[in-house]
């Protein structure tokens, strides 16, 4: 038997630029992998940001958000990049690597820990992989927290810049069981 459950999947069919995925976080689960598939948008310069929706339904977008990730790849030099008091997971550079070099497109994987406890921070750890233009390849390790301690039921990507949209894409997200 599988430890992961899928719980939610979401596909992006046509251009927007954000896509809220609500409902997945719950008391079921205390860390969730989401997968995040053939990703792409409309320019070559496109930034995926990530901000978490409370149990209210909000989208958080307090400056509570503190990130820090490396860029890594064959054709670009390796950079670190980090932020505290953020208003979301990245923000003028990207949290998740998006491309919109035809006919490639960008991928991740993200583990979110304890997103649903109300006594906790929210705490998420990413790897993306894609091609940005030249075409380049660009893989992404990332770390973030989200520093309130309330309920989180869900989470929203968005491009950051809100001429840009996201095109494709099909988003997974999965409950890890823990057999003890």
């Amino acid at each position: 038997m599988s430890n992961l459950r899928l719980i939610n999947e979401t596909e992006i069919t046509s251009a927007v630029n954000g896509v809220s995925i609500t409902d997945v976080f719950s008391s079921d689960f205390d860390i969730y992998k989401v997968t995040f598939n053939d990703l792409s948008n409309d320019t070559t310069s496109a930034n995926i940001v990530l901000r978490f929706i409370n149990s209210s339904g909000s989208i958080v977008t307090a400056s509570n958000y503190n990130w820090a990730f490396m860029d890594m790849g064959g054709s670009i030099t390796f950079g670190e990049y980090r932020a505290t008091n953020s208003a979301s997971l990245g923000n003028t550079d990207a949290w998740v690597v998006s491309t919109a070099v035809d006919p490639y497109s960008s991928s991740a994987v993200m583990y979110v820990y304890n997103p649903f406890s109300s006594s906790s921070y929210s705490f998420a750890n990413l790897q993306s992989s894609g091609m940005i233009a030249g075409p380049q390849s660009r893989t992404r390790k990332a770390i973030g927290v989200l520093k309130q301690t309330a309920s989180m039921t869900g989470f929203h990507i968005y491009q950051s810049t809100s001429s840009i949209n996201i095109t494709t894409g099909t988003i997974r997200t999965y409950g890890l069981r823990v057999d003890s």
